[in-house]
Formats: C-alpha cells, structure tokens, sequence
C-alpha cells in the first residue's frame, strides 16, 4: 500500500529515454489525474468518500472517458479549500 502512495506522489517515468552526449536522461511525465481509487488515496480516504465528495459538488470529475478522472488540481482546490473547516475555534 505504501509503494501506491509513493507511486502517487512522485513523477510518474514515461518509457522514452534521452541521450545527450552519451549520458543517459530520464523524461518524466507528471500524473495529472487519478481514477476513483487513486484519488481517494490522494486525499487520503475511502472510495466512497469520493462519491459522496461528488455527489455533494465538492468533486468535479471529468467524464469524458470511460471511467471518472478526477484532475490533481480539482482534488488540490478540495483540500485547501477545506482544510480550515476542522480547525477548532475557541
């Protein structure tokens, strides 16, 4: 599971390597966006959080494919935007 998340997180390797000068550099290509389990595992919480998040309006999933993507921008706009709400205020 945490190899996932890392998987997550980090620069995902495309398959195409460059050669400069005899040394070899790797391309990278940044995951963009996340099917359901991924994005649940991106914010950190069950899958059917995610639909609820969805169906709430608080989601915005493309549905262009087969599968709903949700982009890293939209799921990155939900936790800032939510992150003050479960702060306690005296």
């Amino acid at each position: 599971m945490l190899e996932e998340n890392e998987q997550l997180t980090k620069p995902q390797a495309s398959s195409r390597n460059v050669h400069t000068n005899g040394v070899e550099t790797k391309t990278f290509v940044e995951k963009k966006g996340f099917k359901r389990a991924e994005a649940a595992t991106y914010l950190g919480v069950a899958a059917i959080t995610i639909d609820r998040l969805t169906k709430r309006g608080l989601l915005h999933p493309s549905r262009a494919l087969r599968h709903p993507i949700y982009s890293r921008n939209d799921l990155d706009r939900f936790l800032t935007d939510t992150t003050g709400d479960f702060i306690r205020k005296d």
